[in-house]
Formats: structure tokens, sequence, C-alpha cells
């Protein structure tokens, strides 16, 4: 069955459902892909009977994410991040050029911690581009979580935080 479903699933329908749950709103997401409310209206159906579970509430104020549709957007999202990854990795390797390394940290780390170990990496790997994003903790973590983000650095926190959170090792096994 599971295969099945997996065979069924198109980028069109992760793409609108991401981007609905993104934007809030049908009407703002179809203005943000290109796509009339009716398609995406439609493409969220087919998702939801692919699936078998209702994702979204929607009425005329936005939409509501259902339980099953706030599980479910943490994989879409980091299904996409893969492959738009993989296609700048793509490009990359074309290029002949190295993916960047994203790295999101906190300020405080940002400018204590990081200029030392960026310098030692560049030695390691001249060719990779290193691009650092401060913010709060919350927010570089939900980066990391849908795959804007490869690795955050600063302070552990709760480990509620990181639900959804892969290390390296975890994904490196599969």
């Amino acid at each position: 069955m599971e295969s099945n479903r997996l065979r069924q699933i198109k980028m069109r329908h992760l793409s609108a459902f991401v981007e609905t749950v993104r934007c809030g709103s049908l009407k703002a997401a179809s203005e943000r892909i290109n796509l009339t409310q009716p398609a995406i209206s439609k493409t969220l159906k087919d998702l939801e009977t692919i699936l078998g579970a209702t994702l979204l509430h929607r009425d005329r104020g936005g939409i509501e994410l259902t339980r099953e549709g706030a599980v479910f957007q943490q994989f879409a999202e980091q299904g996409l991040a893969a492959l738009s990854h993989g296609l700048s990795s793509l490009d990359a390797l074309s290029a002949g050029t190295a993916t960047p390394l994203r790295i999101g940290a906190l300020p405080s780390v940002a400018a204590d911690l990081l200029p030392d170990v960026i310098l030692r990496f560049a030695d390691l790997s001249p060719a990779t581009p290193v691009t650092v994003e401060d913010g709060r903790i919350g927010d570089l973590v939900g980066r990391l979580r849908s795959g804007d983000l490869d690795l955050v650095v600063g302070r552990m926190g709760r480990p509620r935080r990181w639900q959804g959170c892969r290390s390296p090792s975890s994904t490196q096994n599969k």
C-alpha cells in the first residue's frame, strides 16, 4: 500500500500543499505558484485522497492544519528541500563548484565561534561556499527542519524542539 501511494504522489501535490501551508490560504498560494485556486484545491483534494487523510480544513478565513497535516507537512517540506538541494548539487557539479554549506547560528556564536571555524573549513574545502545566517533558535531550527539550513550552531535547548531533525549519521546510514 505504501509504495502504491508513493508512486501516486507528484511534485505538484507536495508543492501545492507546502505553499498553501506557508501562505496560510489557497488564494495566496495560487498567486505564489501561478496556479488557479480551483487547481490548487483539486490538487490538495487529490493528495488527501491518495493519503487517505484530511490534511487541511479550508474556509474563507484561510486554512488550518489537521493533526495529520502537521505530521505530513514536516516530511513534505524535507522532501522538497532535499530535491532542491540535489538539483543545486547537480548544478554545482556541472559548473565545477561545490554545493554551499548553509549554517544557522545564534548571534553570539556567529560572532565569536564561527569565524575561526569557517576559516579552518575553508582550508579543508576551499571550493565550498559558506553562508551564515543568524537568528533566534526557534526560527533556525524550523529552517533546519525544512531543509533551508544544513546545520545550526547554538545551545541545544529542549529536546522537544529538535523532534523531526535528523543527524547526518542517521541519513548516511540509510
